[in-house]
């Protein structure tokens, strides 16, 4: 026999709305869901788990519930669940009452895979539970999930916000907690993707080994720190500032190469040319320099061939491509 689930009517001064035991993540606004439930009324029934006194703890609708509160209703039809329910069918309810509707954040994803991995095998969480959390059924997105549950609240905070990847999280939480606060600053303040992130850590842990510092030293840089405070620039600015000086710390032979090839280009009229192209080799190591051109017709390819002729006698072109 199919057993039916328990419906009762309850009342919303006996369910405690100002905290949710599996809300994961920062509560977001119930004003379009309050619109919707004086438009129509429920529609889905909230679950709650049956407390001692007549209380009720919320399980899914925790927006529905608040909602209904903020427009004065009473009571609210729920579905029961008895005191004995394991955390682990909470979890799966609360997981499945979600996975349909909308998307989970980061900090979601990181937070409900941190609490199914103490009931469920990871194989299981893997392979059932990614999926649900929208992430594809790989191990390693699983460990990447649970070396971030290991942050403090304010890197959490930044997931939550989607400010932070998680491959960034997942590799913060190998450093120094000191390190990490260095690190805040940074990621807090300044607007950079996820390779940006990658490369801004991984560029950080360089220059850690090859000086024998904490990565917090090296955070502490002074150039690093003008570039993340110069008030003369905006966030993007101030991201791409600090990415080229970290770039001219972790490699300054090659930004030397870098800076020199471009200023070479600009004394031969090359750097914005509109036909013409003239690219060194990849990270200066290769023989190979690339040229390119554009041209509409015979005729201006051989003007183009010309000039490159005369450009390619200057004693300044040599210097640039023969060193």
């Amino acid at each position: 026999m199919i057993r039916l689930p328990l419906i009762q009517e309850i009342s919303l001064d006996r369910v405690d709305l100002d905290s949710h035991p599996l809300k994961i993540g920062p509560i977001r606004d119930v004003a379009a869901l309050q619109e919707s439930l004086a438009a129509v009324g429920l529609l889905s029934l909230p679950r709650v788990k049956s407390l001692a006194k007549d209380r009720w703890q919320v399980v899914t609708g925790w927006k529905r519930l608040k909602a209904a509160a903020r427009l004065g209703w009473v009571s609210v039809p729920a579905i029961i669940l008895g005191p004995e329910t394991p955390e682990a069918q909470l979890l799966l309810l609360y997981l499945h009452d979600n996975a349909f509707t909308r998307t989970f954040n980061p900090l979601e994803q990181v937070l409900l895979a941190s609490r199914l991995v103490e009931h469920w095998s990871r194989e299981t969480l893997v392979a059932k539970g990614l999926p649900l959390l929208g992430l594809p059924p790989a191990p390693a997105h699983l460990e990447r999930l649970l070396a971030a549950a290991r942050l403090e609240p304010s890197w959490q905070e930044l997931l939550a916000r989607e400010r932070l990847a998680l491959p960034a999280a997942a590799r913060l939480a190998a450093w120094d907690p000191a390190d990490r606060r260095a690190a805040l600053l940074f990621l807090a303040n300044l607007p950079l993707s996820q390779s940006k992130q990658e490369e801004f850590l991984e560029g950080i842990e360089i220059l850690a080994r090859r000086e024998g510092a904490a990565r917090a030293a090296i955070l502490g840089k002074k150039e690093l720190q003008e570039g993340l405070w110069d008030a003369a620039l905006n966030p993007p600015e101030r991201a791409e500032s600090v990415r080229r000086r970290l770039k001219a710390l972790v490699a300054p032979r090659f930004q030397a190469a870098k800076k020199a090839f471009a200023a070479g280009l600009d004394r031969l009229g090359l750097r914005r040319h509109p036909r013409v192209r003239l690219k060194e080799p990849p990270a200066f190591e290769g023989p190979d320099f690339e040229l390119s051109l554009r041209f509409r017709d015979s005729r201006e390819l051989r003007q183009l061939l010309k000039d490159l002729v005369c450009l390619a006698n200057l004693p300044e072109f040599e210097t640039l491509i023969d060193g």
